[in-house]
C-alpha cells in the first residue's frame, strides 16, 4: 500500500468509527433509520486487487453482491459479508459488437435479453457511451451495448421537473463525464431505472427489453450528484446515493420528493437494498486506484 492508499484508508477508518460512535442516522417524521453495522475494505479480498468500485448490485438469489470497476472490465461477487466469491473479465459472445471505450459505474441483475433463455444477467452503465451493456455471468459473456441514443423515447420523452426537455436535449449540453452513473432492476413495475450523475441529474425508466425509454424526471434533491442507484421493494422506492453530498436518499420516484442520510464519507458509487434482512450495502471508489470498502446498513 503506498501512501496515497495509506492516507485514504485512515480516513476511511476514522470516517467509520465516527459514524458508529454517533449511532443511527434518522430523519424526523420519517419511519425509516440508519445504522452503520461494518465497514470492509473490499480490496483484498480479491487477486488481482479491486480498484475503484463504481457500482454495487444485489445479485438474484439475494446472498451475494455484484460490484463493478471503472478502472477496467472486471466483475466482483462477493458474500454480504465482503467475502470474494469470484471475479471475471467477459469475453464477447457471438456476435455481439465490440465494446471499445468503457467506464462502467453501475451494475444490476436483471431479466435475459429477448430471445435468450439462460437467466444468469447482469447489466452494466457505460459511462462512456451512455449505454447498457448486458453480461450472461454463466457463460462470461457479454452482449452488444445499447446506447439510450437508440432507444425510442431518446428524442420524444420530456424529462419532467425540469425545463420540461427531452430526454437527448438533456444529454446534449452534458460533458463525458456527467453520464450514466447507475442502474437497476424494478422486478415490481419490470422495468429498469438508470440515473445520469449531473448537469443535469435524471432518472429514466426503461423497459425491461432494452428498446423503450418510457419516462424521465430531472433529479434536484442532493446538490447536483447521484452516484448510485438500488431498488428498494420493501417500500416500493429508490436509494440513491450520493458521492459530493456524502448522503444516501431515499428517493420517491411517484412523489418526486426524498429524503436525506448522511454518511460521513465521501467515494460512495454504488448502492443496494437487501428486502430479506433489511440491509443496505453501499460501496466507495476512492480514486486514483485508491482501495473499496463496503459499508453496511440495518434499515428499521
Amino acid at each position: 500500500m503506498n501512501g496515497m492508499k495509506a492516507t485514504k484508508s485512515l480516513t476511511l477508518t476514522g470516517a467509520l468509527i465516527l459514524a458508529l460512535l454517533a449511532g443511527p442516522a434518522s430523519r424526523a417524521g420519517n419511519a425509516q433509520t440508519l445504522t452503520l453495522l461494518s465497514g470492509s475494505n473490499i480490496s483484498n479480498n480479491f487477486s488481482p486487487e479491486f480498484p475503484e468500485a463504481s457500482g454495487l448490485g444485489l445479485a438474484k438469489n439475494r446472498t451475494t453482491l455484484w460490484s463493478v470497476s471503472d478502472a477496467n472490465f472486471t466483475m466482483y461477487k462477493m458474500e454480504l459479508n465482503s467475502t470474494a466469491v469470484e471475479s471475471f473479465t467477459p469475453t464477447r459472445a457471438s456476435g455481439a459488437a465490440l465494446i471499445g471505450t468503457t467506464d462502467f459505474e453501475g451494475v444490476t441483475f436483471g431479466p435475459p435479453p429477448p430471445n435468450i433463455v439462460d437467466d444468469h444477467f447482469i447489466y452494466l452503465v457505460n459511462e462512456a457511451e451512455n449505454s447498457i451493456v448486458p453480461v450472461n455471468y454463466n457463460t462470461r459473456k457479454y452482449y452488444s451495448q445499447v446506447p439510450l441514443s437508440s432507444m425510442a423515447g431518446y428524442t420524444s420523452v420530456t424529462c419532467l421537473g425540469g425545463d420540461n426537455k427531452k430526454v437527448y436535449e438533456e444529454f446534449a449540453g452534458s460533458d463525458i463525464n456527467s453520464g450514466l452513473e447507475g442502474i437497476t432492476w424494478n422486478g415490481d413495475l419490470q422495468s429498469f431505472f438508470v440515473v445520469k450523475e449531473k448537469g443535469p441529474g435524471l432518472m429514466i425508466k426503461i423497459s425491461a427489453d432494452l428498446s423503450t425509454i418510457t419516462a424521465c424526471r430531472r433529479l434536484g434533491f442532493s446538490g447536483g450528484d447521484y452516484s448510485g442507484i438500488g431498488y428498494d421493494p420493501t417500500r416500493g422506492q429508490y436509494w440513491i446515493v450520493s458521492d459530493e453530498a456524502q448522503a444516501v436518499y431515499l428517493y420517491n420516484w411517484s412523489t418526486a420528493t426524498s429524503v436525506r442520510y448522511p454518511l460521513g464519507y465521501d467515494g460512495g458509487e454504488g448502492v443496494s437494498f437487501n428486502p430479506d434482512n433489511s440491509r443496505l450495502y453501499i460501496v466507495t471508489d476512492n480514486g486514483g486506484g485508491n482501495d473499496s470498502f463496503l459499508y453496511t446498513y440495518r434499515v428499521q
